[in-house]
């Protein structure tokens, strides 16, 4: 996932695909790579990536979100 950088990670999937789905509504392409355990779900966390360029907007945005 060369030119995406990583603005948040959860340990909860559910949390996370959240994230991603309010960044793709604001038309800002966002990616998840799971690094949860499969055996021990608790252990490990989702992280949502986004391309480089498009960073700044998405930490913005992820900052209005409240969980």
């Amino acid at each position: 996932m060369q030119d995406w950088k990583k603005v948040f990670s959860s340990q909860q999937l559910a949390v996370a695909s959240m994230v991603m789905g309010i960044l793709n509504e604001n038309d800002i392409p966002a990616k998840s790579m799971n690094k949860q355990d499969s055996s021990y779900v608790f252990l490990g966390e989702v992280e949502v990536y986004v391309p480089i360029q498009l960073y700044d907007a998405s930490i913005q945005l992820i900052q209005t979100i409240q969980f």
